[in-house]
């Protein structure tokens, strides 16, 4: 049994992973930093179009975590409207609920160094 979940896990976070293609770079702090080369170009409307994010909801994590009593892995910020929501690694996938609730295309990731966005839609990071 406990072998099941532990596969489980491991494979959701390799499919994220995965998922999240982008290159690495080091910030100034020496820590790791997601970020996209300036020249690539994701051919994705939803993401040229959602630069600015609306103020996270709530600002200290997953909205539904937390009320749930729950831990997250990682969160991501809605770029529409702000909600915060858990990872598909963590066990609420709040924020992919959160698309499948909403239709709100995009995704910022709400961890700090990183500024990646994610496409619902098109499928697509930028």
């Amino acid at each position: 049994m406990h072998d099941d979940v532990l596969r489980n896990i491991f494979s959701d976070i390799h499919i994220e992973e995965t998922v999240l293609d982008f290159r690495r770079t080091l910030s100034r702090d020496g820590r790791a930093e997601a970020v996209l080369a300036p020249d690539e170009h994701t051919g994705c409307d939803h993401l040229q179009d959602s630069t600015d994010a609306p103020s996270p909801r709530p600002p200290d994590g997953c909205a539904e975590c937390l009320s749930e009593g729950r831990r997250w892995v990682h969160l991501r910020r809605c770029m529409t409207c702000g909600h915060v929501g858990c990872c598909d690694s963590s066990p609420g996938r709040h924020a992919s609920g959160h698309y499948g609730t909403t239709d709100h295309p995009v995704i910022r990731s709400y961890e700090a160094n990183e500024s990646w966005r994610w496409c619902f839609v098109d499928e697509q990071v930028g």
